[in-house]
Formats: structure tokens, sequence, C-alpha cells
């Protein structure tokens, strides 16, 4: 006679094998390793929020499947909170926290062109309460107006060199996402995870080279079409 209900210990085994299955998906054609999928899963930087209850998860899981059963009852049974702690994880990565969606989109981005006076931007800058204007022409992305960049060109050129004929395009050495002098500015695509880039900034960084916005782009290179632009306090305001 067949048992009415599955035992929390199969419920548990059912959710691992579904979230193993989810991971071979994520990870399928980028394998670093050739061990677990969880294991592997555990060193992305996307498991950080889960990573310390899926390690107790994956030691249940591995009592479970080496401790054989008596009279048809496992040795181990995981108790309801587990259970449910194991299925939290499966949504987790079944549903992403994306960067795209925590920093402001497209539509509300104030971009300039390199033809742009460059004092007329900075007074869209300060009405808006923007610290960072990304510049685009018809190849995409060509840099950033910052307060870093200005700083840098006035060095080079001198203050008489702001005057309301200079254009954002004059900029251009300074403007560049590439400068050593300029602030730091990363790339990512629209499958990066809120997590990935939260680590970003909070990763330490040499003092002349903050980390100070992350572009999402459609397949991650500087030239695609911007989706979303994250500060640190887009990433930072939310820590969950």
């Amino acid at each position: 006679m067949e048992r009415e209900q599955e035992s929390r210990a199969e419920q548990f085994l059912k959710l691992y094998r579904k979230l193993e299955g989810l991971l071979e998906k994520r990870y399928s054609g980028k394998r670093v390793s050739s061990g677990s999928v969880v294991i592997e899963y555990m060193h992305d930087p996307d498991s950080v929020p889960c990573r310390t209850d899926l390690d107790m998860c994956r030691e249940i899981r591995n009592l479970l499947a080496h401790n054989d059963d008596v009279d048809g009852q496992s040795v181990v049974e995981p108790s309801p909170g587990v259970v449910e702690l194991l299925g939290n994880i499966v949504d987790y990565v079944q549903r992403p926290r994306l960067a795209v969606d925590h920093g402001t989109p497209r539509e509300r981005i104030l971009f300039a062109h390199p033809n742009d006076q460059v004092l007329d931007v900075m007074r869209h800058m300060m009405r808006m309460g923007y610290s960072h204007v990304p510049v685009r022409d018809k190849t995409g992305l060509v840099g950033v107006l910052s307060a870093s960049a200005l700083m840098s060109y006035v060095c080079e050129k001198g203050f008489d060199s702001l005057d309301d004929k200079l254009r954002v395009g004059d900029l251009k050495k300074a403007l560049s996402v590439d400068s050593e002098s300029a602030d730091k500015y990363l790339f990512y695509d629209d499958t990066v995870t809120l997590t990935t880039v939260r680590m970003a900034f909070e990763k330490p960084q040499a003092r002349n080279r903050r980390l100070a916005v992350v572009f999402i782009t459609e397949d991650g290179g500087q030239h695609s079409q911007v989706l979303a632009m994250l500060t640190p306090w887009d990433v930072l305001k939310d820590k969950r």
C-alpha cells in the first residue's frame, strides 16, 4: 500500500534535485569544475545571501543519500523548518534579484551628447541631483561626465577652459571610462544579479579609482544599448 503523502525526507530530496536541475541549467557550458553543481554555486557571489543555509542543506542531503532506510523510514528526517528553508533557497535561485530592476532605468537616465555644451549639462546635473551623466553618440556610450572628469580636464587645461563654448566632446580624454585619473566604471549584461553588483561596489578599490557606476547593457559591452545604471546608493540601501 502506497503512503498517502511524502515524508519530509522525500520532500527535501525532491527540492534538492530541483535545485540541482536549476543550477545545471544555470551553469550549462560554463562549469569551472566537474564536482557538485551546488558546490560550484556556493563559490558564486550570487550565493552569498543563502550560502550558509545551503551548506547546511547540502550536509543534510548527504546524510539522507548515504544512509539506508530502516523499515522504509529514513534514518534522518529534516524538520519542517529545514524543508521550508530549502524551498526558499530554490525560490531564490529560480527568481534571483536582477540588478537591472534596481537601478535607474534607461528612460530616466540623463544622457549627454558630445556636441552638448558642458555648462548646460552641468546645470541639468545640479537641478536633477545627478553625479554622473553617460555620454553617447551614434556608436554608443563614449564616456561619462562627472566631477572627477571635470577636475581632470581643468587640471590639464586650466580653469579658463571652462567657458560657454566648451562642448562635452572637448573633454573626450577625461570622459573615457578607461581613464586612470577618472572614476571606475563596470559593464554587465542584463542577467547580472544585484548581489554581484553589490559585491563589486563593496570590493576595496584604489583610492583614485573608486567604482562609481555600474552600467547594465544588452550584452555587457560598453557600446551596447544601456538598459540601466546603478550607483552605490542603489545597491547598498537595500542589503537583503
